[in-house]
């Protein structure tokens, strides 16, 4: 199992290791901004931090870099991002900034 935290509500939960943030968001109740859950509009990207996520694909690389996003990793797109193991940070506030 893996753990997800989420900024700024404090609420953490356990999810299954490969889970998407975006899937997991939906499951769990957690308001989320998104818009097609598929890498095509970047709605719902979020910022991140932790323990390992699961490296970005060429098509999230690029959108980020479209939206004007860092592509360093701190920054990933919910609909995209697997946690793979570990604890992972998730700041939705980003979403409102």
């Amino acid at each position: 199992m893996a753990k997800l935290n989420f900024k700024p509500s404090g609420k953490e939960i356990e999810v299954n290791e490969n889970t998407k943030i975006l899937v997991a968001c939906i499951q769990n109740k957690i308001q989320i901004i998104y818009g097609c859950g598929a890498c095509s509009c970047g709605t719902c990207a979020v910022r991140v931090s932790g323990e390992k996520l699961k490296d970005m694909a060429q098509e999230e690389l690029e959108l980020l870099e479209r939206r004007g996003y860092p592509t360093d990793g701190s920054i990933r797109l919910a609909c995209q991002a697997r946690i793979l193991e570990g604890e992972v940070t998730v700041d939705i506030g980003f979403q409102s900034e």
